[in-house]
């Protein structure tokens, strides 16, 4: 029997999930809009498309082993499901947001009974009732930003990733519930029946995540500046070392490092006498 994976059908959670997929080997069959069920894997994997905010409940019940989902809507549920990995995509946060020319401009501010409009009704309860603020949840399905121009709403309670929709609905962030991301869920019976199919996925994933945030680099270094090279490059256990034929008074070190400090590390490295720097991308680091 296949494990099940069930991933966003649609949008940019849609896109980036089955890129991770393919990323670990996992080259989805027959992934087309109307496609509700598709092989990978050659067939040891079945992908299930689904609404993202159905995933967590289909994971809960068992209709799928694993799910990628957005760890706002795994809250709002509220599904006692196990988040085994947050993937690094599809940041966004769940914000309160009010008019540009409300008068509040804090929750000190909120009159009795506010009303909030929201597609997230439990967190948005969840977090005026912590900060003893009475308001009124409004449940809306979509378009809550539009909700306080046309009098339903006196805020709104939303998603935001840019900013530019609250711009562009004249609106103001007033605080923040939750920042979210894309996680990845498990069903609690399949990780216990099933656990070494489970961990042998979440393996795989985890090790593609680990290796998008680091660079292979590579240089050749005099040997006299090998004491100053390494404490640049630390690596993940120190950097490799070896020497390089026909060149006895050089090295070759090779080192895995953060993507964000190559730039300011290859003008160190050419100052200490480096040469030949190579930077290469990795497909996954186990760790």
């Amino acid at each position: 029997m296949p494990l099940r994976i069930a991933i966003p059908n649609k949008g940019r959670l849609n896109e980036d999930a089955l890129r991770l997929l393919r990323d670990i080997g996992l080259n989805v069959r027959g992934s087309g809009t109307r496609t509700l069920l598709a092989s990978a894997g050659g067939g040891r994997y079945q992908i299930l498309f689904a609404r993202a905010q159905d995933i967590p409940e289909f994971v809960d019940i068992g209709a799928s082993d694993l799910g990628i989902t957005g760890l706002d809507l795994v809250m709002e549920h509220g599904r006692p499901v196990p988040r085994l990995l947050d993937l690094d995509f599809g940041r966004c946060r769940l914000i309160a947001a009010v008019p540009e020319g409300s008068s509040i401009r804090s929750l000190d501010d909120l009159p009795a009974n506010a009303r909030v409009a929201t597609a997230f009704p439990r967190l948005a309860a969840a977090f005026f009732a912590k900060r003893k603020a009475k308001v009124t949840v409004i449940p809306v399905s979509g378009a809550a930003e539009v909700t306080p121009s046309i009098g339903v709403a006196d805020l709104i309670v939303d998603l935001m990733e840019s900013g530019s929709t609250l711009r562009q609905n004249h609106l103001v962030m007033l605080d923040v519930l939750l920042d979210s991301q894309a996680v990845l869920i498990g069903n609690a019976g399949a990780r216990r029946k099933r656990a070494a199919e489970v961990e042998e996925l979440v393996s795989a994933v985890r090790s593609v995540i680990e290796a998008r945030a680091r660079r292979y680099l590579m240089a050749n270094v005099p040997r006299k500046a090998l004491a100053k090279v390494q404490a640049l490059l630390p690596g993940i256990t120190g950097p490799t070392v070896m020497n390089l034929l026909g060149r006895p008074g050089w090295v070759a070190v090779h080192a895995v490092t953060q993507e964000d400090r190559i730039n300011g590390l290859i003008p160190a490295l050419r100052k200490a006498g480096a040469e030949g720097i190579l930077v290469l991308p990795i497909e996954r680091i186990v760790i």
